[in-house]
């Protein structure tokens, strides 16, 4: 198959980093493989991954920048010749599908939902807008059950929809041989300090400021840090600063070295809001570290214990969860190799078998007019 990939760019993200791990994987089984991005950046570690990793990579802007619907008439050159064109993240699934239809509309389009929730879902007008743009897909992957019931409610009842969950790439995680200092990793941090690290950037859904306030009640030896960047960034730490805890936080902005970022810490926290999954955690949970996570589908599947969930943004439980690991020892083994044995249930490898028997379904449909 010719398969071409679009995203939004390559910064920081699940979905961007899902795509640098899927795309050398489904070129070694034999496709033809590009991805385009609606902005690039030499900067972005991703985007120097995929490229590294033998991906071929082309940038494709408008002016106005990423919300610019001339995307719509600039991208029709680009999609067309391919057999699948797959789509991640809005507004890239807009001005493709719209791009995909002014071209003749022959490739199989897909798009991937990576959340269960956006801010288009609050407003009708929106709700009414993805739904006429959800009706030029031919599928749609879900990455969890929470995220097939969101898109119900959203896509017309002729597009199929697929779950397929997201994989990690476990083989390079395994760094067990290989020993780091906490200080070559994070500075101002001790290895008498516990360390509860937090990898998403500063949105809304991600609320690191649960988190935050967590730690008003936890001793003064345990951390936060915090991987990555985002709107929310200041806010966050003006938080810390006010209650007092600046000193216990520490916010590293975006980082490449995540692998090395989880073998010095004691255990992961995800106090979302939503999510459609979880990748964040699985990367901890492969490390042998125990991830704590807000009790929100998608995430809460991913955990899969319930020792390991807390209330959505209630901070002292959080903290009473935290706690058990730091002073039981014997629990934090426990719940340290129960997590490993989860995160080898999200292979890469099974992610991307779906996805490549999915594309096989959806020409096989579209060849013999089926719908």
């Amino acid at each position: 198959m010719k398969i071409l990939h679009v995203i939004n760019s390559l910064n920081t993200g699940g979905a961007e980093r899902l795509v640098v791990d899927m795309l050398p994987i489904i070129a070694k089984a034999g496709h033809d493989v590009r991805l385009l991005l609606l902005q690039g950046s030499a900067d972005a570690a991703f985007e120097r991954q995929a490229r590294e990793r033998g991906i071929a990579v082309d940038v494709v802007t408008a002016p106005g920048g990423l919300y610019s619907p001339l995307y719509a008439g600039r991208l029709v050159p680009y999609v067309r010749g391919y057999d699948v064109v797959h789509v991640h993240l809005f507004p890239s699934q807009y001005w493709v599908a719209l791009a995909h239809a002014l071209s003749g509309g022959k490739s199989v389009l897909v798009t991937t939902e990576h959340s269960t929730f956006n801010t288009r879902a609050k407003f009708v007008v929106t709700k009414w807008t993805d739904r006429f743009i959800y009706g030029f897909y031919d599928g749609i992957v879900c990455i969890s059950r929470a995220t097939q019931d969101f898109m119900r409610k959203r896509a017309p009842h002729n597009v199929t929809l697929k779950v397929i969950e997201n994989g990690i790439r476990l083989p390079d995680l395994d760094d067990a041989g290989t020993s780091l200092s906490r200080n070559e990793v994070v500075d101002g941090i001790g290895d008498d300090c516990f360390m509860v690290l937090q990898v998403a950037r500063f949105g809304e859904q991600k609320n690191q400021d649960c988190l935050i306030r967590a730690l008003k009640s936890l001793p003064d030896n345990v951390h936060a840090v915090f991987a990555g960047d985002g709107a929310r960034l200041g806010v966050c730490k003006e938080l810390a600063g006010d209650i007092g805890v600046s000193a216990r936080t520490h916010f590293l902005g975006r980082r490449t070295d995540i692998g090395c970022l989880w073998q010095v810490a004691d255990m992961g926290v995800m106090s979302s809001h939503w999510e459609g999954f979880g990748l964040a955690a699985l990367e901890g949970m492969s490390r042998r570290r125990p991830v704590v996570g807000s009790r929100v589908e998608g995430l809460a599947e991913v955990i899969n214990d319930e020792s390991l969930l807390f209330a959505p943004d209630d901070d002292r439980e959080l903290a009473r969860k935290v706690s058990m690991l730091m002073e039981d020892g014997s629990l934090y083994r426990q719940k340290a190799e129960s997590c490993f044995i989860q995160a080898q249930k999200y292979s890469i490898e099974n992610t991307v078998a779906d996805y490549i028997a999915f594309y096989g379904q959806l020409l096989n449909t579209k060849k013999h007019g089926w719908k």
